[in-house]
């Protein structure tokens, strides 16, 4: 990293403030709204487009995979010629009515296939407007009836929005519970009031699976651990209350064909626990609780239930579209390397995970039973045999505060033992039976921690959340030395003779905005910090093998132009999103393209309010052959006792090959709006500004222009 003067690093403030003028100044109207800062957890004016929100929503729904999901559209493609010709074979006109209609692809596709009338609705405003703009780029306008409204207000007859109910529906109003979007009473008003009795649906059914898992990887995301040192010793008991807690019946989606295969053992095979007829054939409930035996594989411990769904796209059941991992997916080359690489990706649809209220200990083929409960927009799960049986099986609510105040990220982070042993024996080293500390993140249990081995400790914290999990923590563990406070005072930073901070707050999102230690210390001038040394922030060029879709342009989709939807996203995006965000990288596999670079360097025990670097670095050291570059990692490593704490790679990355990234953390991601092809030859740059006063943190990064 080179280190700028202050002379530059006011021309790279002002160049940056005239950039963002530039920007907003071809913007007709501009409104101020309120935002929080991270690292001061204050809240700051700035400056948004006044159709901001909108704009979000379209950013935020269009350039993700789901028009990249090549399976998808191929399947609903196919499903739609298959229910055209039936209708024509039948001696019947084939018409359409796609809910949900968004860019009008499926549409596009049932005028293609030779629908015979075809009605779309889509409420939300700019996209419909899209849409018609889409319609008369492809040639298919005047085929295409598009309706502003949601499919609950449509109305059929002669004046209405429909001259007479349609005979084939197709929709795609799927999210990872396949039902949270309102796929129930969407389909139950159509079937009801917009479809014909001997309508074919597109897709025709789906079926919900499940699979009883121990896990104690993903357990970790679930509930707090009792907190142990190096030595094996319990420092902190979880209290009582956290650990008989069900927990909460929120999902978890994620992908878990990315878990290692090592981490979780099968108790059932996967168990089909829902079906859902979209056709009309049989009613649709709302609300159902469903029982079913199976035989224990194992002698374990049931944690949690993995869930996925399918698609039967077409009346016979012959195109099927799985969402299921890759041990369970139809498709998966199961002899390959990685055959999680064999399966179509995806990330709008996912799998999900559901953490049993309590765990229950069974035996090879052992008989248990599986309750599967489903409402209007949700599932959860129970177990029961014949020694355990729920006293009832209404859907899990958090009584004890963790999983009301804290991520499952950050809970993860909080039992992950091997970095919880570094700070703890990092303290033990530092503190005595003298030390008086401050510890400046109450949403670690680092402080509390620290009392066992202090004269007294504390606790900045004012969330009422993390307050009460805390005092928790403290009465479990008869601690009197802890005194929680919503503010340092001056009488406080007389007293203090040791600070600490576990570098990782819960409220942080990007892996900058746990610079809070650093703002904190460096405003009330605290000294004698023994925990943590300092922070360095990391890049490296990457080639993800599938998270760029969610950012990289649809240009043309199954033959169907859409430039003008790209267009329509890319405005938005530039209004609404920032070019950096955060990532689960550990989900979203990706090879190193270039070597890990060091942007900054921040020492927590000699902070300075200003600093400002750049650099310029080639993309590979080698000069053997070109490499495919979609996107930019950047992480935080944490310098604890003079050793290195990765929220990044758990391994030093190599060239050309899978980075294995920390699962308790996340990291920021630039993805570049197209792959690039690059070689030894081509450079890559980065800026960076930090300004402890303002407590802000900016970082630009991009590939060098050869131009």
């Amino acid at each position: 990293m080179q280190t700028v003067n202050c002379k530059k690093l006011c021309s790279l403030v002002v160049l940056s403030f005239f950039k963002r003028f530039h920007r907003f100044e071809s913007i007709k109207m501009q409104v101020f709204t309120q935002k929080r800062n991270p690292l001061t957890g204050g809240t700051e004016w700035d400056v948004q487009h006044d159709d901001y929100d909108y704009h979000q929503e379209i950013a935020r729904s269009a350039f993700a995979d789901m028009l990249h999901d090549t399976e998808r559209n191929k399947k609903y493609y196919r499903a739609l010629q298959l229910a055209i010709e039936k209708m024509h074979n039948d001696g019947k006109k084939a018409n359409v009515l796609d809910i949900g209609t968004g860019t009008g692809l499926l549409s596009i596709m049932a005028a293609k296939c030779g629908a015979d009338t075809i009605t779309a609705c889509e409420a939300f405003k700019p996209m419909a407007e899209c849409c018609l703009k889409i319609l008369e780029r492809n040639g298919v306008s005047h085929k295409i009836k598009i309706i502003p409204k949601r499919s609950t207000e449509l109305t059929v007859g002669e004046d209405g929005d429909m001259n007479q109910k349609a005979n084939i529906l197709v929709t795609e109003v799927f999210d990872t519970e396949l039902i949270g979007e309102g796929a129930l009473s969407t389909f139950d008003h159509a079937l009801k009031n917009l479809l014909e009795e001997d309508c074919i649906v597109v897709p025709d059914s789906a079926v919900i699976y499940a699979q009883v898992v121990e896990c104690p990887t993903l357990q970790k995301w679930n509930k707090l651990n009792d907190l142990a040192d190096d030595d094996l010793e319990i420092m902190l008991r979880a209290p009582s209350k956290m650990k008989e807690c069900g927990g909460s019946a929120a999902v978890h989606d994620i992908q878990l064909s990315q878990l290692p295969r090592q981490a979780f053992k099968e108790i059932s095979d996967q168990i089909p626990v829902f079906y859902y007829d979209w056709s009309g054939r049989s009613s649709i409930d709302k609300k159902r609780t469903v029982k079913q035996e199976f035989n224990s594989m194992i002698t374990g411990n049931a944690q949690m239930v993995f869930m996925w769904w399918e698609l039967n796209m077409d009346t016979e059941g012959k195109i099927v579209l799985s969402c299921a991992p890759w041990w369970g997916h139809p498709d998966a080359d199961l002899s390959s390397e990685r055959p999680q690489d064999s399966i179509p990706w995806r990330d709008h649809w996912m799998q999900a995970v559901y953490y049993l209220p309590q765990t229950m200990a069974v035996t090879k083929d052992q008989v248990v039973t599986l309750v599967s409960c489903q409402d209007e927009y949700s599932l959860w799960f129970y177990l029961q045999n014949n020694q355990t049986q729920p006293k009832n099986y209404k859907r899990p609510i958090c009584e004890c505060g963790v999983h009301l105040a804290l991520s499952r990220t950050h809970v993860s982070y909080i039992n992950d033992g091997r970095r919880s042993k570094k700070l703890l024996g990092q303290i033990k080293k530092e503190l005595s039976k003298d030390s008086i500390v401050l510890d400046l993140n109450g949403s670690s249990l680092l402080g509390v921690a620290a009392a066992k081995i202090s004269k007294f400790v504390y606790i900045l914290e004012p969330m009422q959340l993390h307050i009460g999990i805390l005092n928790n923590y403290i009465q479990e563990n008869a601690i009197d030395n802890v005194r929680i406070i919503p503010e340092i005072t001056k009488d406080v930073v007389s007293e203090v003779t040791n600070v600490i901070c576990d570098p990782n707050f819960s409220s942080a999102i990007l892996p900058w905005e746990n610079l809070k230690v650093a703002y904190l210390l460096h405003k009330y001038k605290l000294e004698s910090v023994c925990l943590p040394d300092g922070c360095e922030f990391w890049a490296m060029p990457v080639e993800f093998n599938d998270l760029h879709k969610i950012r990289v342009p649809l240009n043309v989709c199954e033959g169907i132009d859409m430039t003008i939807f790209d267009a329509l996203v890319e405005n938005s995006r530039l209004i609404s999103d920032a070019e950096i965000e955060e990532q689960p990288l550990w989900e979203y596999p990706c090879k190193c393209r270039g070597s890990p670079r060091k942007l900054a360097e921040i020492n927590f025990k000699d902070l300075k309010p200003t600093m400002a670097g750049d650099g310029v670095f080639d993309i590979v050291d080698a000069s053997d052959g070109s490499h495919n570059i979609n996107g930019f990692a950047i992480w935080a490593l944490w310098i604890v006792g003079g050793k290195q704490m990765s929220a990044g790679p758990t391994d030093l990355p190599v060239l050309g090959q899978l980075v294995e990234w920390d699962m308790h953390t996340r990291q920021a991601v630039k993805i570049l709006k197209h792959s690039q092809v690059l070689n030894s030859t081509d450079k890559w740059s980065y800026q960076v500004v930090c300004d402890l006063d303002k407590g802000q943190f900016n970082l630009s990064i991009d590939l060098v222009n050869k131009n």
